[in-house]
């Protein structure tokens, strides 16, 4: 009978044995996935990304997507933007997804280049269903990794910044305030967009952005579909949320050799207390702004480190 009872508890120990070590190996393997592809299946479909979980993570953490541009990858978005650094710091866990490829060469793209399904006109025959991606991404996230459904948040750069906008009116349930940096509103997306709740908006662009340009492209001249002015889109954003004007001033031109400099705009007291901030860099291009930046561009600020304070006010 004694003995018995000593197999029964040797087994049972076993057991929980091994269900702590394998929560052990899941969690350092979490720990060590920032540069692994990660599938994922999309009712058979499969789309990639790249997920950086900070070492001592805490339950419940926010989490942040950031969507690269276009024909390019979320290594590179990831290794440019230095956001896993910023979540070192501020314990938040990061997500690259990766776009489609397209079907077909276009004027500005090759075929097999990656993009973000906005609506562009040279992007007319393509299907896939980005916001669907996205939103079950994230839910899956939150799910496996027991993170906070309240503050899961999009950024993204260019077509990145553009797919944000259109998260940003199409599911506020799921991203719950947005970062786009140097993308647009495209034409369709600003006239749809009033069937959901408002979100919180911050956004940075470049006066002299040549490529998504500040002023936008509402006659469609370059042929990527009519896109809106950056002034047009912060008021809109600024009315949805029924902010007031906040503070303006200008941040320290820490280097004056870069030919920008970047006038902040604050716009608070909105719906739910949602916040528009607008970064309006003077002289800017179509960058993301580091102040280590070897390169051209400005140096000035860290936006990653921006746009997480604004995200972490939420």
């Amino acid at each position: 009978m004694k003995k018995l009872v000593i197999i029964s508890l040797i087994a049972i120990l076993a057991i929980l044995w091994k269900n702590i070590e394998s929560f052990i190996h899941k969690n350092l393997d979490h720990n060590n996935q920032s540069d692994n592809i990660i599938e994922f299946d999309l009712n058979g479909e499969i789309r990639e990304y790249l997920l950086h979980i900070p070492k001592n993570i805490q339950p419940n953490a926010p989490l942040v997507f950031v969507l690269h541009g276009l024909r390019s990858t979320n290594s590179f978005i990831k290794e440019n933007s230095l956001m896993d650094s910023v979540a070192n710091k501020n314990g938040f866990v990061v997500c690259y997804p990766q776009g489609s490829s397209s079907t077909k060469n276009t004027i500005y793209t090759d075929k097999g280049s990656y993009f973000w399904n906005v609506g562009y006109e040279i992007h007319k025959n393509e299907t896939v269903d980005d916001i669907f991606f996205l939103k079950s991404l994230a839910i899956f996230l939150q799910q496996e990794y027991n993170l906070d459904p309240e503050k899961t948040f999009c950024t993204g750069m260019s077509n990145g910044g553009d797919m944000s906008y259109l998260l940003g009116c199409e599911a506020p349930d799921i991203f719950k305030a947005i970062a786009p940096i140097t993308g647009c509103m495209m034409g369709w997306i600003y006239e749809s967009c009033s069937k959901n709740d408002p979100v919180p908006v911050f956004q940075l662009h470049g006066t002299k952005d040549n490529t998504t340009h500040y002023e936008g492209d509402v006659e469609n001249r370059d042929k990527w579909g009519a896109y809106m002015g950056v002034e047009s889109t912060i008021k809109f954003w600024v009315d949805r949320n029924q902010c007031t004007l906040s503070s303006i001033d200008t941040l320290p031109d820490i280097n004056k050799k870069d030919g920008s400099y970047i006038i902040r705009e604050k716009y608070a007291y909105g719906v739910n207390k949602n916040e528009v901030w607008f970064y309006k860099i003077i002289n800017g291009k179509h960058e993301w702004p580091i102040k280590k930046r070897t390169h051209w561009g400005n140096k000035d600020i860290n936006t990653s480190e921006e746009i997480w304070k604004f995200f972490s006010e939420i």
